[in-house]
């Protein structure tokens, strides 16, 4: 019952996986689309040869058939997209080159198909170049023109596809581009937002598992940022939390990433920081940039957790911790960094007189 029980948790994640990856990847989902129909039109194909009892067309067209669905199983078992579809544009060439020299002009009419849907698989360079090898092989193939004006007429008709299949390609890239820094960025402060947090926390977790690779994260709320919407309203608020983000932006690598985790929380991603330096990171971070910026005379100040990513944990695990140490942040008063320790957490403060004014609890 147990391994019963392991195989169907194993199945739902894979079909959880196929259906996140089908929504979100484009291209996967283009060549799952196209692939499986293409093999199911040319399977067809396979068996009308094999009844007319031409074993050699239907031998060519059953390996394109098996051609297919090994770049089909390639990419549905993880495989890369952008190498599928390049896969796929080799065999789909492949088969409008053999049925050609096979069975004559009809591989023309499978060409103009082949030429659209390259730029749909794959990287339009690649595509250019797949797309003008066979072109070249077809005007080569003398026997398969009547006349010179009909050669002429298939190179125009063959061009003008590329070309336009060139250009949608290039806008549907752009539009593409643009729909994921849309999804992935705050609207507000232009941060990362949680999407884009989950995505590059999980690349992380997979980095360090797989060479070592160190990160660590900071974990951030503004202090008492209620009193700022409240007495001075959310549009100085927002300004606010813009001001701040840009600041902090100004302030990193262009290798660290930061997100805006909600409200006034946001998050910082340090790539190749360990134990021993990145507490001194959040700290160096702590005094150029808490209590920087005022709002009618309320200085902005931040309290932070800092965690490092341990064996065996996987990001949501690391999140946590971070945030927990953030809030020991709180509990010690505010305006300082807490580094979650594997005994017990290690908090840095700055002095009084910088950090409030007085001894008390903000």
């Amino acid at each position: 019952m147990g391994l019963i029980r392991i195989d169907a948790l194993k199945k739902n994640d894979f079909v959880a996986r196929f259906r996140r990856r089908f929504r979100e990847d484009y291209q996967f989902a283009m060549i799952l689309l196209f692939g499986s129909l293409a093999a199911l039109v040319v399977s067809g194909f396979v068996v009308y040869r094999f009844v007319e009892g031409n074993l050699l067309g239907g031998t060519v067209n059953l390996a394109i058939v098996v051609g297919m669905l090994m770049v089909l199983v390639y990419v549905v078992n993880g495989g890369d997209a952008e190498r599928g579809g390049r896969l796929f544009a080799v065999v789909t060439v492949a088969a409008c080159i053999a049925s050609t020299i096979l069975f004559g002009r009809t591989g023309i009419l499978w060409g103009y198909v082949v030429l659209w849907v390259n730029f749909l698989l794959t990287g339009r360079r690649f595509a250019l170049t797949m797309n003008l090898v066979l072109v070249v092989f077809l005007i080569l193939e003398n026997r398969l023109f009547e006349s010179i004006l009909e050669g002429i007429t298939y190179i125009v008709t063959a061009l003008l596809i590329t070309i336009f299949a060139y250009i949608f390609a290039s806008r549907l890239a752009l539009y593409q581009r643009q729909l994921e820094t849309l999804a992935l960025q705050d609207p507000l402060t232009y941060s990362g937002n949680r999407r884009m947090l989950r995505r590059d926390l999980t690349a992380a977790v997979s980095a360090f598992r797989r060479d070592g690779s160190q990160f660590a994260i900071m974990l951030l709320d503004l202090d008492d940022f209620k009193r700022v919407n409240d007495t001075l309203g959310h549009d100085v608020g927002d300004r606010a939390l813009c001001d701040f983000a840009d600041l902090f932006r100004s302030n990193i690598r262009a290798e660290d990433r930061f997100y805006r985790f909600g409200g006034e929380e946001f998050v910082l991603l340090i790539p190749d920081h360990g134990q021993v330096n990145a507490l001194d990171v959040g700290w160096s971070l702590h005094e150029r940039i808490s209590g920087k910026l005022q709002f009618d005379g309320q200085p902005l100040r931040f309290s932070a957790g800092v965690a490092i990513l341990k064996h065996g944990e996987d990001w949501p695990e690391w999140l946590a911790r971070a945030d927990r140490a953030m809030y020991q942040a709180k509990r010690d008063g505010r305006n300082c960094v807490c580094l979650a320790g594997d005994d017990a957490p290690i908090v840095r403060r700055p002095p009084i007189s910088a950090a409030t004014g007085h001894s008390g609890k903000a």
